[in-house]
Formats: structure tokens, sequence, C-alpha cells
């Protein structure tokens, strides 16, 4: 009976202790970034893809690394116009962090954002966090503006499940709205 009951104590601590670890299936994705990467396809038709691959962790900071960043994946789209250069770009960034910490980072990169833009030159460069689009799980939109040159760069940032994205375009409001719209294309690949 001793034995018997060691067994099941054995077996249950077992068991309780894997389920309590593990993250749930639900919280992480089960296909690689790059089959999340957005295909041209899903781009408007006058941009083109001109970069894309995997992204390295010698790319990542140390807050990244810090929070178990576990792989990822980017591509770069140029908007086919001679007429505006140096051209509007479409950037697609995709991180896989551990469930555990993915919320934290959809608020540690608009506050290095925000840095930033203090650091740089808070009269010539300017932040401006706009309200948060319904797209993931968790994000956040935002716009840096330079007076120097009169550029713009918008960043929407989003998590979902396992994953986080960032897209940066600059250009115009009707650059945002596209950039958007393919945010919310890209957290519905993520399965």
């Amino acid at each position: 009976m001793i034995i018997l009951m060691t067994c099941f104590i054995i077996l249950s601590v077992g068991i309780a202790g894997c389920t309590s670890q593990a993250p749930s299936a639900s919280k992480t994705s089960t296909i690689e970034p790059p089959e999340m990467i957005l295909q041209p396809s899903d781009i408007p038709v006058n941009f083109t893809l001109v970069e894309k691959g995997d992204r390295n962790v010698s790319e990542m900071s140390d807050w990244a690394l810090d929070h178990g960043w576990k792989k990822g994946y980017y591509a770069v789209y140029l908007k086919n116009d001679p007429n505006s250069l140096p051209g509007t770009v479409i950037e697609q960034y995709i991180s896989v962090y551990p469930a555990e910490n993915i919320t934290l980072v959809v608020p540690d990169t608009v506050s290095d954002w925000k840095n930033w833009t203090v650091e740089e030159n808070s009269v010539n460069v300017t932040f401006e966090e706009f309200p948060a689009p319904a797209i993931g799980d968790s994000s956040a939109a935002m716009r840096v503006s330079n007076k120097t040159d009169n550029t713009q760069v918008y960043l929407i940032t989003f998590v979902k499940k396992d994953v986080f994205q960032s897209f940066w375009t600059n250009g115009t409001a009707t650059d945002y709205e596209t950039a958007k719209q393919l945010a919310g294309i890209a957290a519905a690949k993520i399965k």
C-alpha cells in the first residue's frame, strides 16, 4: 500500500509540474515566423519586396535577449514611385518570445520610442501616441515626426499569442492606414 501511494504521489507531482510550467497550446503559435510574413499578394500593388530574412541574435537588444527572444523574421517593401524619393517603405518585423514575457514587449517598444525622441532632440523630433488599434491581444500605434526634414515615421505594434510584430512606415496618414490594415492581415496569419 505504501509503495502504491508513493507511486501515486510521484506521478501526481510530475503531472502537476508539467502542467504548471508548460504554456498552454493556445498561447503559443503553431507556425514559424517566415510563414507569418506578409506575401506580395497581401501588399498594395504599388509596393515591391526588396528584402526579407531571418532576424539574428546579434541584431536584438539586450532587453529582448533578457526577456527570452527566441527567433524572428522581417520583410521590407518599397513603394514604386520615382517621384517620391527617398520613397515610402513598409517594414514588418516578427519576434517570438516566451508566452510569459510577451505582454511586456508592446509597452517596452512604446517606451523606447518615447525615450528616443527625447534623446534625439525634443525641439525637432516629436512623438505622438495614437489610440491603440484593435489588433491581436494587445497593440499600440505612434508617430515620430522630424521637423528638420518634415519626415514622419509611423509604428504599429501588436502581440498575439507568443508573437510580437511591428510595422514601420514613413510617409503620410494614408500610409499609416495602409500599415494598420497590413498589421490586421498579419495578425490573422498567426495560428
